[in-house]
């Protein structure tokens, strides 16, 4: 038979319509990938009637079973609840340790979100991405930042960002740019049938219009964007199915991919020019020590790449005005680090920023 195609639906759902597979469909239809239009044709091979029951069956081992291979241990300790999750790998079933929901935080936006730093470490898996990066600093660079933000399995799904992941939480909110959906992106290009076990079983999928879209299937209906990651912050199931893609290598890389060219190489960039008391200079004209890369890097992370480039410029001219004698080309970069820790009127971010200055990176031109 034939299919039109419907909005919002996806190869995915309609294997599971057609009772077919998502790789049969692609075949018989001679797709290059997963993407599908409005109005578009596919042909269907329906099962033979001889296979099929007298009556409409129901639907087993649906998206929804399948879920049930999370595991999620709720303790309730009244003003919150404490969770242990459990997902199966191909030894063992791993467990996470405790975490809690009503998270104790000024920036507590979802009181079922939470805060877990992840198991999947940084140094643990140099190796399966250490090729991605030009130099060995740029290693340094993402694992100091990782210290700071968690690991490759970290999750945040308590704060304006709606839900974040990784070892430099990457936002899923579009207000806060939802650099997730390229990081998930990124994973489904490199690795799709990974990408299927960690999601796409489980009724997660990535639209690839212009711009990408997130996808959940729930009961009534298909969410995107802000409702769907909106939907995996309230569902311990779904949160637990990105904890456990964190230990995947293609997701690993993919995670590394995007921090290298979303921040590191943007925030480095021989190119990147900023405007200091009506002269415009490259950044690397002032700012060129270990140390200083690590300040740009850092702050580009948690406040994006324009974001950085104020904060760098309103400390440097706060320096020359303090004294009229300084060549900007002979900048003291500690003294650098701590203006922009004193412009910072919260607490947590002034004393990231001067963790710098006890860092193993050099000052030192």
């Amino acid at each position: 038979m034939t299919h039109t195609v419907q909005a919002k639906e996806t190869l995915y759902s309609l294997s599971r319509k057609y009772a077919t597979t998502v790789e049969q469909l692609i075949k018989i239809n001679n797709l290059k990938s997963n993407d599908l239009f409005i109005g578009q044709f596919l042909k269907i091979d329906l099962p033979s009637p001889t296979n099929l029951s007298p009556k409409p069956a129901v639907i087993t081992n649906s998206i929804f079973e399948r879920r049930d291979i999370f595991q999620v241990k709720k303790e309730n300790k009244g003003t919150f609840n404490n969770y242990i999750l459990s997902f199966p790998t191909p030894t063992v079933m791993s467990s996470t340790g405790i975490i809690r929901d009503n998270f104790p935080s000024p920036n507590l936006a979802n009181t079922n979100g939470v805060s877990y730093m992840g198991k999947s470490l940084f140094q643990d898996n140099i190796q399966s991405f250490s090729d991605l990066c030009q130099q060995p600093f740029y290693i340094d660079l993402l694992q100091y930042i990782a210290k700071n933000e968690g690991c490759f399995d970290a999750i945040n799904s308590y704060d304006k960002a709606i839900f974040s992941f990784g070892f430099i939480q990457f936002t899923g909110g579009l207000a806060s740019g939802s650099m997730l959906t390229r990081v998930l992106q990124r994973f489904k290009t490199r690795d799709e049938y990974a990408f299927n076990e960690c999601f796409g079983n489980y009724g997660m999928n990535i639209q690839d219009n212009k711009v990408p879209i997130f996808q959940v299937e729930t009961i009534s209906e298909v969410k995107e964007g802000d409702a769907a990651y909106l939907e995996v912050a309230n569902d311990m199931q779904l949160t637990t199915a990105f904890i456990a893609s964190g230990f995947r290598k293609s997701m690993i890389r993919s995670q590394v991919e995007i921090a290298l060219e979303e921040y590191l190489l943007k925030a480095l960039s021989s190119t990147q020019l900023i405007f200091i008391n009506g002269t415009n200079y490259t950044l690397n004209q002032i700012i060129k020590t270990q140390g200083g890369f690590a300040l740009r890097v850092d702050l580009c992370v948690n406040r994006g790449l324009g974001g950085s480039i104020l904060v760098l410029k309103k400390a440097i001219e706060q320096m020359i005005t303090e004294n009229k004698f300084l060549d900007i080309f002979k900048l003291d970069e500690k003294q650098l680090v701590q203006a922009v820790a004193n412009n910072d009127v919260e607490a947590w971010k002034k004393q990231r920023i001067l963790k710098l200055l006890d860092s193993e990176f050099s000052f030192d031109i």
